[in-house]
Parts: C-alpha cells; sequence; structure tokens
C-alpha cells in the first residue's frame, strides 16, 4: 500500500488555491515564506516540527533573520504533491496567525 497518492495537476491547482500566500514549485514542491521576527520564527519552527511528528509528514523548514520558509514535498510518491502535502500545509497555516506570521 502507497504511502500516499500523487495528485492530479488538477488537484493542485485547486487545493492550492484554498491557501492564501502557498505556491507550488516545479508541481512537485509547496512553498511559503512566513515574515516574522528571529525569536518567534524559532518558535513557529518547532510548533511545526510538532505537527510534523504527530501527522509522520515532514517538510523542510529553513529559519532566516525574520522568516521561516516551508517546502513540503511528499518523496514516498516520487517527489510528488499529495493530499498529505496539503494537509500538513493547512495545519501550518491555521496557527501561523498565533505566532505573528505574515
Amino acid at each position: 500500500m502507497a504511502y500516499a497518492d500523487a495528485l492530479s495537476e488538477e488537484q493542485v491547482e485547486a487545493r492550492v488555491r484554498a491557501l492564501p500566500g502557498w505556491e507550488v514549485e516545479e508541481g512537485r514542491t509547496l512553498r511559503r515564506t512566513y515574515r516574522l521576527p528571529h525569536l518567534p520564527a524559532a518558535i513557529f519552527a518547532v510548533h511545526v516540527a510538532g505537527i510534523q511528528d504527530e501527522l509522520n509528514h515532514h517538510s523542510d523548514l529553513t529559519l532566516g533573520y525574520d522568516t521561516l520558509s516551508v517546502a513540503i514535498t511528499t518523496h514516498a510518491a516520487g517527489g510528488r504533491l499529495t493530499g498529505k502535502d496539503f494537509d500538513l500545509a493547512a495545519r501550518i497555516q491555521a496557527v501561523a496567525p498565533g505566532h505573528g506570521a505574515e
């Protein structure tokens, strides 16, 4: 049984429209950069890491001076986007305002 099935291009386009600020790169990576001060960004990164553990689906996080960048893909689906990617992005999107992330 597959970890997750890859979404069609149409499904990806529909799902990304529901996530303001997120974009799809090369049809394979769901990405968003949040702006917020460094210490709150680090705390936000720890919160995201906890969500990832809960969902058993992990992204690449890049902490910058005043940013937290998130890049999500499903390696087990050949580096294609799946519902798991969008579920994770939606969870991150839901908690971002509580961290002051824009």
